[in-house]
């Protein structure tokens, strides 16, 4: 039944190994990655429709994921989320993420 297969960031790793304790948090992201692998990007909200960034959001606690589809190979590459607190801090880290998305894609290290 799974049609997408995800693929998680360095740093997605460490937030979720930091998270392990927590109960709450980490049932939230279960059920956000489930979704992913059966509906894909559709799962959320487009960000950026030249790098195909996306946004999953939980209202309560209001945390962000934020992940990059595939289109080839239909794999979603989770890369990270946080507990939103502003805009500003929402911005910083969409920005960071393109840009590593901007620096892989061409190669600038």
């Amino acid at each position: 039944m799974e049609k997408y297969s995800l693929v998680f960031d360095e740093i997605i790793i460490k937030q979720l190994k930091k998270e392990a304790k927590n109960n709450n948090i980490k049932q939230i992201l279960s059920k956000m990655f489930d979704k992913l692998e059966i509906v894909g990007p559709y799962a959320g909200e487009l960000l950026d429709s030249k790098l195909f960034i996306y946004e999953v959001k939980n209202k309560h606690p209001p945390i962000r994921l934020y992940f990059k589809h595939k289109k080839e190979t239909d794999e979603i590459y989770v890369f990270e989320f946080e507990m939103k607190t502003s805009e500003e801090k929402q911005q910083r880290t969409i920005e960071k993420i393109k840009d590593k998305l901007f620096r892989t894609l061409y190669l600038v290290v």
